[in-house]
């Protein structure tokens, strides 16, 4: 019997000219959209409710940004974004991150390299995808460094890129032309 593969079409970015009147103050919001902004614009009800989450997580976490772009960065490895990876390879430099450590999130998490907070964020990055949770080991190693704000704002940094990889991988969505991954 001769199998036959149907074509699955998937919904593509949406220019912004094409974007409901209603994402005007989103659009205002973001300047230049990124293709993970194009594609959420199909649905607008979503991307308006997302948007003060994304805010609070890329602005306003309690974690600073090395911090915040170690989880990001650990999330895009083990869900294999490689849309995330190119932006946060990015992100990770400004933030303070050398080429070599962004190597190491790939490769060598558990490096005796990392200082202790660290090694604990790569793990919980690590847990949460795997499992849902943090074990007891790994969240006693975050409570010693980190506030219960803090504990919060990593779950919930890891929770939503792994939402995003899922949307990213799902639906194919192509890296901007002007990013080209390291």
């Amino acid at each position: 019997m001769k199998s036959t593969t149907r074509k699955i079409k998937r919904p593509a970015p949406l220019p912004p000219r094409k974007w409901a009147e209603d994402l005007a103050p989103v659009l205002h919001d973001l300047g230049e959209p990124l293709n993970i902004h194009k594609l959420m614009a199909r649905h607008a009800a979503l991307l308006t409710a997302w948007m003060p989450f994304r805010n609070h997580v890329v602005t306003s976490s309690t974690l600073a940004p090395r911090q915040r772009e170690l989880l990001i960065l650990r999330t895009a490895v083990n869900c294999n974004a490689q849309y995330e990876w190119a932006h946060h390879v990015m992100r990770g430099r400004k933030a303070g991150l050398s080429d070599d450590e962004i190597q190491r999130v790939k490769n060598d998490p558990e490096s005796a390299t990392w200082p202790e907070a660290e090694k604990a964020l790569l793990k919980a990055a690590d847990e949460c995808w795997c499992d849902a949770i943090v074990s007891d080991p790994t969240y006693a190693a975050l409570a010693a460094h980190f506030d219960d704000r803090q504990l919060l704002d990593i779950l919930a940094t890891v929770g939503m890129y792994i939402t995003l990889a899922t949307m990213i991988n799902t639906f194919r969505l192509p890296l901007e032309s002007d990013h080209c991954p390291d």
